[in-house]
């Protein structure tokens, strides 16, 4: 596998320090080589919550001197309280490009080049481009065949170090997370109200009262690589229908409860009536990619723990909440379905457990 290491160390911090010739030294490294005369920045679209994101398109001198292909290039926030924040999410994105990715069976960006400095905060992934690849609408939510794909790749994630040795937590191991969830409530309950119902405060208590034994019932199953923030706004569907989705935004990459993702992109993902129309079909093929990957699990148990993970997404809700001065315009704007799809998984799921 090519090094990720950034040319000399040099992790650029601004469009000045990422330089043709520092370029170019990445590009030769991966096997494509041209003479870089040139780079141009272009801001990238869809701003991103924890990332600035540039698109990287090199001038080489001519055409007999190679190609050198458009990238994306992470970086860090400026200096500041959320770049502070995010700096553990940086570190495991990092992680993921470098460790985990080279592993696993599962469509992400290639990478080419890779390095976090906790020491000055700084961060650089320099991505392929994948357009014409495009998001999935938050708003609107995804097709129940695209969701089946999104759900293939999360079982090849999941199946390549699943375990079910880990030791249970007690709920005394989550008992941090009430007062949490209690703290920041009073703040999100007036957007929850409004966009949801008059039972929001309601359904946060219940949830705040019930979120360290929800947390203890999913830490007694099956653990593995996780993607942590599974949501159709991380994913880029290609633009035949038959293609590979791809999973981007690693900053969530963890050893974790899978179904987590699992309920996490079913409920986000999809409009109320598709999930509760589709979800145990999605379900059951999401358990034969596992199986397929090698992966034999108790169908049950794992009904059961996806029915807890669902729940979690009110948490969600209302802890995503403090963040909302951040919101890009896009994220605002979906905001209300979401809030939506998670307070009735939440209903769906207490009802029936």
């Amino acid at each position: 596998m090519p090094s990720l290491d950034p040319p000399r160390g040099v992790i650029p911090a601004s469009p000045d320090e990422l330089t043709p010739t520092w370029l170019a030294t990445v590009f030769t490294r991966h096997g494509f080589s041209a003479a870089i005369e040139a780079i141009t920045f272009e801001p990238f679209e869809e701003p991103a919550l924890t990332s600035r994101i540039t698109r990287v398109i090199p001038r080489v001198q001519d055409e007999t001197t190679g190609v050198a292909p458009p990238l994306l290039w992470k970086r860090s926030l400026p200096a500041g309280a959320s770049r502070e924040a995010f700096q553990r999410g940086y570190a495991q994105e990092v992680r993921f490009y470098r460790e985990v990715a080279p592993a696993v069976n599962v469509a992400a960006p290639r990478c080419f080049a890779a390095a976090h400095d906790p020491a000055t905060g700084e961060h650089v992934l320099l991505l392929e481009d994948l357009t014409p690849a495009v998001p999935g609408n938050l708003a609107e939510g995804v097709s129940v065949d695209r969701a089946a794909s999104v759900l293939r790749e999360l079982a090849r994630l999941h199946a390549s170090n699943w375990s079910t040795d880990a030791p249970a937590q007690p709920p005394e191991a989550f008992a941090r997370l009430r007062p949490f969830v209690e703290e920041l409530a009073p703040a999100a309950l007036p957007f929850l109200s409004e966009h949801v119902d008059a039972r929001a405060g309601e359904r946060t208590a219940r949830y705040a009262s019930e979120v360290a034994g929800l947390f203890a019932a999913l830490s007694a199953g099956p653990q593995a690589t996780v993607h942590g923030d599974a949501h159709p706004g991380n994913v880029l569907f290609p633009a035949h229908e038959d293609g590979r989705p791809f999973l981007i935004d690693w900053q969530g990459c963890s050893v974790d409860a899978p179904l987590r993702d699992v309920a996490r992109f079913l409920t986000l993902g999809l409009t109320i009536e598709d999930r509760r129309r589709h979800e145990d079909e999605l379900l059951a093929g999401y358990l034969a990619d596992l199986e397929g990957n090698g992966v034999h699990v108790d169908r049950r148990a794992i009904a059961r723990l996806y029915r807890t993970a669902l729940t979690l997404q009110w948490g969600w809700a209302v802890i995503f909440f403090r963040l909302e001065a951040s919101w890009d315009a896009g994220t605002r704007a979906a905001m209300p379905a979401l809030v939506r799809r998670a307070a009735a998984a939440f209903d769906d799921a207490i009802e029936a457990l």
